[in-house]
């Protein structure tokens, strides 16, 4: 073996130094192998094996090896720190891979300031010290900070161990007693280190996790968006300028007039004629412009000639009026004299001490009057009179025939019922029309009712409801479920068909809310209703959490699959009641609606004289007879009802129906009212209470 400096011409395997020039500071923790506590500082070169020697030596030479000159580096204080950081990390992935933390627990981690000292452990309200390295925490301190620590960190440093992760380790930790020891494992060839982490007792922390460092978020905002754009500016613009187009002179020029123009004066009739002619506040109005002697910073345009000073001469509202006359002299004429001719009542034309000329018209009322076409209405005296419907020789009606699966018309294919109605007091509530009894628990048919009740001011409140009980597979071999109208509205959800009925489930003073109202203010007024059960409307089992639960025009068919308002989406609720009065229908049809009133008939007394005057044509009759027992040739009570008062009983036919009318007894209302009992195959208009 060749001698120090020399190539080794005796050196089986070559070692050539590849690295010279090398110079050891005090820094770089550099010791002899041989006295481990002995530090090199001066120059020292590397062989090819990584061997490092003193000495600055000679590039590409293979010399012998002499142990007393062979240095290495020793594993440093920043060495070991990074070395913690990284395998603090790896704890923190090891862990979360094989345990989970609550609340609790991640507080009971958490470092706070409490008297003054850092502290483990704390509670919601307390401070949340965050440290800039994992290492740093109370916990790490202790666990990461011992001999079996640092020898660990120094293996690692001395075999260049890079790939970490599968070398640790957390095993099941076994109670012992009340007691639960958590250890992290490292495990190299033969070289093993356990390290405890943690400690639980009864199922509480005594000796911490060292994850410190992890904090659970809270979702929240505290910008004020509107206050952020004050501030803010969003707008990006170009370098070159804004280029002014007319549109924009335009707009500016409105927006100057709107800001310059003022407040109108308060205009009154002074002599009745109809137009608003005098001013209550004219010296208030005439001093708020600029043409006035001590005029204000803000003051407005001046708004007559005779009140402009010198500055304002032509620079007036009525200037500006008597000009822009010049411009729409074709819209005066057809308004005054030409297309619009036919929709004044009257015209007539004035000059003022000005000489301008003022246009007064009135319009005409060219709204026709409503011709009815009826010759009465039947009234019901009693709240327990009806009109009962059943088939001729107890044959089914139409709606009850049942299908090939034996499921009646009326459920497979839906039904309709219209029917005008006036109510002559506030407080009554009952049937208006009844097929069986589906408020019965094993009860089928269906039923439309009026309700009322006195919401929180201690008003009365009208609505109405149609309920159907039907057959339905929710659950093996079907359940008959009751399905009415209601709808829901903000913080009040829909009831599902399989839970309790929103009667009885919400409180009085709000139950109006959810079902289409009648006003109570108008006695005099006459309401259609169209109730309608739809089986082909989807009605789907929303849950309360789901805002639809809480939209009306969901519930009304009008919201489809995309959120998008429609006639009618197919979802909602089956069951609906819409309601419109005899006035507006006349104004949405283009009637003038006259005077409507009715003379109210007291009927407490069985033998006073009935007055009652007929809406339709407002003509009076006293001391109705009774309904005959046989009604004329080709009378159609749903078309052509007669102006009549029921008799305690009758019975007739009509197109092969039977048709009788009976008082019938019911239960007293409650808040869930029991349904007339009446066999299935008939059908009730009325029974059940209520002057109407």
């Amino acid at each position: 073996m060749g001698n120090y400096g020399n190539p080794g011409s005796d050196n089986p395997t070559l070692n050539p130094i590849v690295q010279v020039g090398l110079e050891a500071l005090e820094s770089d923790n550099l010791f002899f192998v041989e006295n481990t506590e002995e530090q090199y500082v001066g120059p020292y070169h590397k062989h090819q094996d990584g061997t490092l020697m003193i000495g600055e030596g000679v590039l590409g030479i293979d010399h012998s090896m002499n142990e007393s000159e062979i240095i290495f580096q020793k594993f440093g204080y920043q060495d070991l720190q990074e070395t913690r950081e990284v395998v603090s990390d790896i704890f923190y992935k090891i862990w979360f891979e094989s345990n989970t933390l609550d609340d609790s627990d991640i507080l009971s981690m958490q470092t706070t300031i409490r008297d003054g000292i850092k502290q483990t452990g704390r509670t919601e309200d307390e401070p949340l010290v965050f440290y800039k390295k994992d290492r740093n925490t109370l916990e790490s301190r202790k666990d990461l900070q011992g001999d079996t620590f640092e020898q660990m960190c120094q293996y690692i440093f001395e075999n260049d161990i890079t790939e970490l992760e599968d070398l640790f380790s957390i095993p099941t930790a076994d109670p012992v007693g009340p007691n639960i020891i958590y250890k992290i494992v490292f495990n190299h060839d033969v070289v093993t280190y356990d390290i405890i982490i943690a400690e639980k007792e009864n199922g509480v922390f005594t000796n911490v996790l060292n994850l410190s460092q992890l904090t659970k978020p809270k979702t929240g905002s505290k910008i004020d968006p509107e206050k952020a754009r004050e501030v803010l500016d969003t707008n990006i613009f170009e370098l070159l300028p804004t280029q002014t187009t007319r549109q924009d002179e335009i707009d500016d020029f409105f927006s100057d007039f709107n800001s310059l123009i003022g407040n109108p004066p308060d205009f009154f009739d002074d002599n009745d004629d109809g137009f608003q002619e005098a001013i209550r506040d004219y010296d208030e109005d005439e001093n708020k412009r600029i043409s006035s002697q001590e005029a204000p910073a803000n003051a407005s345009i001046t708004r007559l000639n005779n009140q402009a000073n010198l500055n304002n001469v032509n620079k007036t509202l009525q200037s500006m009026r008597n000009r822009l006359n010049e411009y729409l002299k074709d819209a005066d004429a057809r308004l005054i004299l030409g297309d619009a001719a036919d929709s004044l009542g009257g015209v007539s034309q004035t000059i003022d001490e000005f000489g301008n000329i003022i246009y007064r018209y009135t319009l005409a009322d060219l709204q026709p009057e409503y011709e009815n076409k009826s010759n009465g209405f039947l009234k019901i005296r009693k709240p327990n009179q009806a009109i009962i419907i059943r088939g001729q020789n107890n044959n089914l009606l139409e709606f009850q025939k049942q299908d090939e699966n034996g499921v009646p018309s009326y459920l497979s294919d839906g039904f309709t019922i219209t029917m005008w109605v006036r109510f002559v007091d506030k407080q009554s509530s009952g049937t208006l029309f009844n097929f069986g009894n589906p408020l019965e628990e094993n009860g089928s048919g269906f039923r439309l009712e009026t309700r009322t009740n006195i919401d929180s001011s201690g008003n009365y409140r009208r609505w109405v409801r149609l309920s159907v009980k039907e057959l339905d597979s929710f659950t093996e071999g079907g359940e008959r479920y009751l399905r009415d109208n209601h709808w829901g509205i903000e913080n009040k959800a829909r009831r599902i068909v399989i839970d309790s009925s929103p009667i009885g489930y919400y409180d009085d003073e709000i139950i109006h809310q959810l079902y289409p109202e009648i006003p109570t203010d108008d006695l005099n007024e006459w309401y259609f209703i169209c109730a309608t059960y739809n089986p082909n409307i989807i009605e789907p089992l929303i849950g309360y959490s789901n805002p639809l639960a809480f939209n009306k025009q969901y519930w009304l068919n009008h919201i489809d699959e995309n959120d998008e308002v429609v006639a009618n989406s197919g979802l909602g609720a089956k069951c609906k009641v819409e309601i419109i009065s005899k006035s507006d229908l006349l104004k949405a049809r283009g009637y003038k609606v006259g005077n409507i009133e009715k003379t109210i008939v007291d009927d407490s007394e069985e033998t006073q004289e009935e007055e009652v005057q007929e809406e339709e044509t407002q003509e009076e009759t006293s001391n109705v007879e009774p309904m005959p027992s046989n009604p004329p040739a080709g009378f159609n009570p749903m078309t052509n009802p007669m102006t009549g008062t029921l008799s305690p009983q009758g019975q007739w036919s009509w197109n092969g129906v039977s048709i009788t009318w009976v008082a019938v007894e019911i239960e007293e209302e409650s808040s869930e009212p029991v349904a007339t009992n009446t066999p299935d195959n008939i059908l009730n208009f009325g029974a059940g209470g209520g002057d109407y």
